[in-house]
């Protein structure tokens, strides 16, 4: 079985499946050899933190696959049905088939409408039921043990049960389930590493998972169910019982935790770990960001997992810098995740290329493929004469249509660049928390030259490779026939130039920035970028 945010799955029991059929197709009375149809639905958890409802929690229900078990049972005048009795059904591609050696369950109109059906989930051999109970699994879910490896056998131990009834006339021998969780859950929603800025103005907190240590249940050592979807720990427990939760995690320090709780058969309730630490930071230009994404203080030793450095401290979105020029609707930055990319931006330690190479090898602009759809989505890169009428860190904006493009005709006008920014994003893993590996535009790399002498002291530090100024003073970037060094940016000039950055004054100007032809000019390094 596996564990959804939400599943409500129709479940065909049977050899054979009937389609509809009108009420006068059979005369009352009349028994019927063809196999019945069951409809299996997960009632979920009750969640208990859901104020003034009852309603079943969607993020803890479940689905039942291929190989998955149930067992039936059926009861007539308090006795247990020789031939329905924990007989064994299977999943197989959606369908319920009986898979155990007694005979095929045929429909009987006037016997199974006096009968009461009953299912539990997962099937056993040794399954204990008693029709003189109100509750028939009343002691096998009191006999219920939970193992402590529920990280991979979570829903071995999550029992279900559930009583079922004849449904109308119509679907001759339809029976519907609603099976009821009889353990109880308990969700562990671990604390955060809080990075608070101190920088003026404001940056908003920066936040990453923790390092989970060991749990306990009990006292004794247990792995818990993880559902990524949601970032959580589940444990089953024992309904009606008391049970001690016992752990620790590694955020701003070491810190241990204590549930201590009981719960009802069918609830879950979710524990949020606390933690007040917080770490104070002035973010700056120069700090170290490390594929963990942790971020270390440039004046502090380079740590071995460094991956960039900072190059700007605070919400680099262009529909925050620009808000004249860009909203919500065209702001591609803005839309890559909830939380992510509002803190810098960061250069990487490396050239995605050793040897310096050509942008492309066509004479097009990358971005020719966009459709007006498209262009109310992002904003085109092709800058013209003049970069500055792009203002904004435009990189992952550009970087995602050059995507585009190589999805269709138009990659090979940015075939070089594509191919180094596949090959470093493969070589060099980022956090969950910050977007993946962009080319910057014309803005982003300006960002870097002016403060290319305190990113390349930290670069050294961390054995990156520095970026190399080119102050030939009169040579254009763009000239093929002079030795002038410069990194390609994603912003275009025309269907033959790109903008580029030489880090010095190159071109006669301050900034850096120049042109570049795309296959036919002077060949340049691929320095990458990522916003977290």
């Amino acid at each position: 079985m596996k564990v959804f945010n939400y599943i409500s799955a129709f479940l065909l029991a049977g050899a054979a499946i009937v389609v509809s059929c009108s009420q006068n197709e059979e005369m009352e009375g009349m028994e019927s050899s063809q196999n019945f149809q069951i409809n299996v639905f997960d009632g979920g958890y009750q969640n208990i933190d859901a104020v003034g409802t009852r309603a079943a929690e969607k993020d803890y229900s479940t689905e039942f696959v291929t190989g998955d078990a149930i067992g039936v049972f059926a009861v007539k005048n308090g006795t247990v049905v020789e031939d329905i009795n924990n007989r064994r059904f299977v999943m197989d591609d959606g369908i319920w088939e009986l898979n155990d050696d007694g005979e095929v369950i045929s429909y009987k109109a006037n016997e199974f409408e006096r009968m009461k059906f009953y299912a539990y989930y997962p099937y056993s051999e040794d399954a204990t039921f008693d029709p003189s109970k109100e509750d028939p699994f009343e002691t096998y879910v009191k006999d219920w043990k939970i193992g402590n490896d529920q990280n991979e056998n979570y829903t071995k131990y999550d029992l279900m049960t559930s009583k079922g009834e004849v449904q109308g006339d119509r679907l001759k021998g339809k029976i519907a389930f609603t099976m009821q969780h009889r353990m109880a859950l308990a969700v562990i929603q671990m604390p955060e590493i809080v990075y608070s800025f101190t920088n003026e103005p404001a940056i908003d907190d920066y936040k990453l998972p923790v390092t989970v240590g060991d749990f306990n249940v009990d006292g004794v050592p247990a792995k818990p169910f993880y559902q990524e979807s949601t970032d959580a720990y589940r444990f089953l427990v024992k309904p009606s019982m008391t049970f001690a939760i016992t752990g620790s995690y590694t955020g701003v320090k070491e810190m241990n935790y204590e549930i201590k709780k009981t719960l009802e058969g069918g609830t879950a309730k979710k524990y949020v770990i606390e933690d007040p630490n917080k770490i104070s930071h002035l973010l700056a230009v120069g700090d170290y960001y490390c594929a963990d994404g942790k971020i270390v203080s440039a004046s502090e030793s380079a740590p071995a997992n460094a991956i960039g450095v900072v190059f700007y401290a605070g919400n680099p979105q262009p529909s925050v810098t620009h808000p004249e020029k860009y909203n919500s609707d065209n702001d591609a930055l803005k839309r890559f995740g909830a939380g992510c990319c509002t803190h810098g931006l960061v250069l990487a330690l490396k050239n995605a290329n050793e040897d310096r190479i050509r942008f492309g090898e066509d004479k097009k602009n990358y971005s020719d493929f966009m459709s007006d759809e498209d262009k109310e989505s992002y904003v085109s890169p092709v800058a013209g004469k003049d970069d500055t009428v792009i203002p904004g860190f435009m990189g992952y904006n550009n970087t995602v249509l050059m995507e585009m493009a190589a999805e269709q005709s138009y990659g090979g006008a940015a075939q070089n660049a594509i191919t180094n920014l596949e090959s470093y994003r493969e070589a060099i893993s980022v956090p969950a928390v910050a977007t993946p590996w962009f080319l910057g535009s014309t803005e982003e790399l300006k960002t870097v030259k002016a403060a290319l002498a305190n990113i390349n002291k930290s670069i050294e530090k961390a054995g990156g490779t520095l970026l190399v100024a080119s102050d030939i003073t009169g040579i254009a970037v763009g000239n093929k026939d002079g030795d002038t060094t410069f990194y390609w940016t994603s912003t275009e000039r025309n269907s033959d130039w790109v903008w580029c950055n030489s880090m010095g004054t190159a071109n006669n100007d301050s900034s850096g920035s120049g042109r570049a032809s795309r296959k036919d000019g002077s060949k340049g390094w691929f320095r990458l970028s990522l916003a977290f």
